[in-house]
């Protein structure tokens, strides 16, 4: 009876524009609120999110109730409930679909997942081809994959929509030294420090090429 009641009461308000406006506004901050305590207490968050969802949180508390689950360990699960999330009825507008595709995509890298990381990726990239960060996780889950040259071709066109993308290019370095195209990772990786000087796994990248290089020319002398 208490759902009903809900239900019945958020049909109403959406019958009014602007009660549905501020609808809206309430379940945003709501979502907002449960969001921020999942740092303080992810247990808690959990709980709270899964009471709203059956209060009619829709998308909102369940999106909550997977970044707890992911904040709790759970990296497959909460994976997983994205997906369902981004591919359900109430999955909410296009953009966010796209958000939770590209959450998915991340926490089943998370959980070495790259099959599947490959996969939500794809899902949100269909919605929005040129959506960067989808981009970089795909071509994340190709290198988790092995598969380098694929890798390589998704980073490639991340940098032709944006050129100054220095997690792009650190990864597309990695992905060029994996194939021996020692040069193009070179190139790569020194122009990715120079966007972001304070980052160190693009340093420890730069030193594990140069070290690379440094031996095969040592190979070269004792030939």
């Amino acid at each position: 009876m208490t759902r009903l009641i809900a239900h019945v009461a958020i049909l109403c308000a959406l019958s009014t524009p602007s009660l549905a406006a501020d609808l809206t506004a309430e379940f945003d901050a709501r979502h907002k609120l449960c969001l921020e305590s999942i740092a303080e207490d992810a247990q808690e968050a959990y709980e709270i999110g899964l009471r709203w969802q059956t209060e009619g949180g829709s998308h909102r508390a369940k999106h909550c109730v997977a970044m707890a689950l992911f904040a709790l360990g759970h990296e497959d699960e909460a994976a997983y409930r994205l997906d369902a999330l981004a591919a359900g009825a109430d999955g909410g507008s296009k953009e966010t679909r796209v958000k939770h595709y590209a959450e998915a995509a991340n926490f089943w890298l998370s959980a070495e997942e790259a099959e599947r990381a490959y996969t939500s990726a794809s899902a949100g990239l269909k919605l929005q081809y040129d959506h960067i960060d989808l981009r970089i996780t795909r071509a994340r889950a190709y290198a988790m994959s092995g598969r380098y040259d694929y890798a390589e071709t998704d980073l490639s066109s991340v940098l032709t929509l944006d050129a100054n993308r220095a997690d792009a290019l650190r990864y597309r370095a990695d992905a060029r030294f994996r194939q021996d195209n020692i040069e193009g990772a070179q190139a790569d990786i020194e122009t990715a420090l120079n966007l972001d000087p304070t980052s160190v796994e693009t340093a420890l990248l730069r030193g594990k090429i140069r070290e690379s290089v440094r031996l095969k020319a040592l190979e070269v002398v004792e030939e």
